[in-house]
């Protein structure tokens, strides 16, 4: 699986039909947020992913992003990573503490996972050595 590491200057460009992996890294910035949709956005649609997917994932993104942003204060890194009809999205940053699932009811900030189980095919959460942790969800593409 090819790694290509997004030069933020340019759009990234993707070749190879057996799979890809392309990251950036994210500012611990409430802009990073926009900037995580429009990346897994371009990512997706120089991949010719179907446009109801590349939606899904850009509103998935968008609630792990926010969700690491308020509660870790930081999204380290971004990962797409396009492979075996699915689209996976991971986002490493430093809480340790897991994430809850909340009901779509609760308070601004909660429903954000409850929106993931909802939409996406898989989720979850792997804890790092460094004590950092990763984020991630599956779409099928």
């Amino acid at each position: 699986m090819p790694v290509v590491t997004m030069d933020r200057s340019r759009s990234p460009r993707l070749t190879s039909d057996s799979g890809a992996r392309v990251r950036t890294s994210l500012a611990p910035s409430p802009t990073s947020v926009g900037a995580a949709r429009r990346f897994v956005r371009d990512v997706l649609i120089s991949r010719m992913v179907d446009e109801a997917v590349v939606d899904t994932v850009e509103l998935l993104t968008s609630e792990i992003v926010t969700r690491a942003l308020l509660h870790a204060r930081s999204a380290e890194e971004l990962v797409v990573i396009l492979s075996g009809g699915r689209v996976r999205i991971e986002t490493t940053h430093s809480d340790p503490e897991a994430p809850v699932p909340l009901d779509a009811d609760a308070e601004a900030t909660g429903p954000a996972l409850a929106l993931v189980q909802a939409l996406a095919a898989s989720w979850g959460v792997e804890p790092a050595a460094d004590g950092s942790k990763r984020v991630w969800f599956e779409v099928i593409a």
